[in-house]
């Protein structure tokens, strides 16, 4: 994911993760907080194979990219529209 284009709504989303914990890899509980999910569900997700790609440093150090972060969250965004859009 971090050698995609980034799209100006995941600047955003990146200037304001960066803002709020100051440094470009954030922790497995600091992600947590940062995309509303459990540290449970996000060591599920790595142990199945899905969701934010990581860091793995050692085998107890594990960080995820704020970009990666903020590519998960734009993609998991759902589109909806009115009856007045068709």
């Amino acid at each position: 994911m971090s050698g995609d284009i980034v799209s100006s709504e995941e600047k955003i989303i990146i200037e304001l993760l960066y803002k709020r914990f100051r440094c470009v890899l954030l922790s497995r509980s600091e992600c947590s907080l940062a995309i509303s999910r459990s540290v449970s569900s996000l060591d599920r997700d790595r142990k199945n194979g899905v969701g934010i790609p990581y860091i793995q440093e050692s085998r107890a150090n594990i960080y995820y990219s704020i970009v990666d972060i903020a590519k998960f969250i734009s993609t998991k965004k759902i589109k909806t529209f009115s009856i007045n859009d068709l």
